[in-house]
């Protein structure tokens, strides 16, 4: 009996262990997502996605989010924007929202995240459900980084919302092809400024016309307690404005001659490209130091943030300047005239940022630029700006292991957080040195046509085509080669690499050299660098 047995365990060992191999490769294998997250395709989603943020709880700094979303039966993928324009980086952060509840004819839909993309939500729409209707928050920063958790939109007095952060949207279709109808509650009495066409108000309520997803994430809503809006002219037929928040009523008191300089930035824009892609263009502009800075470009406005003291210590800090300028320019280059592999048919599929040096490097020229030509800037400080850029790339130790071209990467890699070692790692290099290499192309196209042509006919024959369009206009290196040799020909390809690619520092200069400038070094700092040095924002520089 007892061999019997023994034969009988031995016959079912084999199939014992085939069981406890399939449950452990069963256990050990990686969690399947309970469904694909459909492509973008480009076809209208059904209806409009009604969007409507409360804004009035400043003090737990939360967004109070309602949707209704028409829907047919099946199944369904709901996205949150990770991948952002003018970031390019997923920095949308998903960990922000909370409490969300579906529900459809007053009953409870379940949702569950996926695994994998765990910015999309799969659900089931019911039988006999036409609509849903969807609840939750965005959790906005409290605590100022670094150190702290991000980047402060709600204060007592300003509110900053970029739309992106309460969105949920379906997938399957193009940003493009979703159409919203939004709204937004203001705490009580605020004025607000947004890109967005209002459609109706009731109190402190305020409704927008219907736009496609894409436009409302590009078209950010602030409102604050103490404000001030000034016509700065305009752009062919479109105003421009811009609007002012405040943490008191004393740093909106721009004297007639600074607000002079702001027009005259439009005007020299306006001279500068010769078109425009924007049916009116709103600044954005805080003046806070409780509300944290920020510089992000849209098509037909921009969200800027600087320190309290902007208008009341104008001698003091000239080239901080620059940031509306830059901004501005990015209408054109950057949003207008986009690199093809920073387009996507949504906010949840990875960007490309190879043309960086175009998209951000030419643009910090422009502002640079603009900034002088419209006085915003005085030429002095204009030249030491330029200087302290040559300074610190003249001899940059991480150029022996890392060209320019890489940098470009860094939004993905680094997400903006501090580096230790940055003359070693380098970092968003791309804006800094891209500003000298386009420098070096405006001074290399006057050498070759004698004065005749410069950068100011790139633009034109690049930024400037198509007047009034907004929808973004692609391209790709080959293009910007293209229309550069129809300015002049040269080897522009091979001059354009050369710079991009190599290791050493030979050509970082040229534009000033071919220029006519030499870059010096004294014992006195200048005026620039030492007003940048008093910035309590910025680190203590001992270089």
């Amino acid at each position: 009996m007892a061999d019997r047995l023994f034969l009988a365990s031995s016959h079912l060992l084999p199939r014992l262990v085939l069981g406890l191999s399939l449950l452990l490769a069963s256990a050990l294998a990686p969690a399947q997502s309970p469904r694909s997250v459909p492509p973008a395709l480009d076809t209208a989603y059904p209806g409009e996605i009604e969007l409507d943020v409360d804004l009035t709880d400043l003090n737990r700094k939360v967004m109070e989010v309602r949707a209704v979303l028409p829907v047919k039966p099946g199944p369904l993928t709901l996205l949150y924007p990770r991948w952002l324009p003018g970031s390019h980086a997923p920095v949308g952060e998903v960990r922000r929202l909370a409490g969300l509840q579906i529900s459809a004819n007053g009953k409870p839909v379940p949702w569950v995240r996926d695994p994998v993309e765990v910015a999309a939500f799969h659900l089931d729409v019911p039988a006999g459900v036409s609509s849903l209707q969807l609840r939750y928050q965005h959790l906005s920063p409290v605590v100022e980084a670094v150190g702290g958790s991000g980047r402060i939109v709600m204060t007592q007095e300003i509110v900053g919302l970029q739309w992106a952060s309460v969105l949920l949207y379906p997938a399957g279709h193009r940003v493009d092809r979703i159409q919203v109808r939004p709204s937004a509650t203001l705490p009580a009495g605020w004025k607000f400024a947004s890109a967005l066409d209002e459609a109706a108000r009731n109190g402190d309520r305020v409704s927008f016309k219907p736009v496609s997803a894409e436009t409302l994430v590009d078209s950010p809503l602030w409102a604050g307690k103490y404000t001030r809006r000034i016509e700065l002219g305009q752009a062919g037929d479109a105003p421009v404005f811009l609007n002012l928040f405040a943490d008191s009523p004393g740093s909106l008191a721009a004297t007639p001659e600074q607000i002079a300089a702001h027009q005259a930035l439009v005007a020299q824009a306006q001279a500068l490209f010769r078109a425009h892609h924007f049916r009116r263009y709103e600044f954005l502009l805080a003046l806070s130091d409780n509300f944290s800075g920020i510089g992000l470009e849209h098509s037909e406005c921009s969200e800027n943030g600087v320190r309290p003291a902007y208008f009341t210590e104008w001698n003091r800090g000239a080239t901080r300047r620059e940031l509306l300028p830059h901004e501005y320019a990015h209408s054109w280059n950057g949003k207008f005239r986009r690199p093809a592999d920073l387009w996507t048919p949504d906010y949840n599929q990875p960007m490309q940022d190879s043309l960086l040096w175009v998209y951000e490097g030419q643009t910090q020229y422009w502002g640079i630029v603009l900034a002088a030509r419209s006085g915003l800037v005085p030429r002095e400080a204009t030249m030491d700006s330029l200087a302290t850029l040559a300074a610190g790339l003249s001899e940059r130790a991480g150029r022996a292991w890392r060209n320019l071209q890489d940098t470009t990467n860094e939004p993905v890699i680094a997400r903006r957080l501090p580096q230790d070692w940055r003359s070693w790692q380098r970092g968003e290099e791309y804006y800094s040195e891209g500003a000298l290499i386009w420098l070096d192309v405006d001074t290399r196209l006057r050498e070759l046509t004698a004065g005749a042509r410069s950068l100011d006919d790139f633009s034109r024959a690049f930024h400037g085509v198509e007047n009034g369009r907004v929808q973004a206009l692609t391209y790709t290196f080959d293009d910007v080669v293209r229309v550069l040799d129809g300015v002049a020909p040269h080897d522009w390809a091979g001059f354009l690499r050369q710079r991009l690619d190599s290791h050493d520092s030979a050509n970082v200069l040229d534009g000033f050299t071919r220029g006519g400038w030499a870059l010096v070094f004294t014992d006195k700092e200048s005026e620039q660098a030492r007003n940048r040095g008093e910035d309590p924002r910025r680190g203590t520089d001992f270089a």
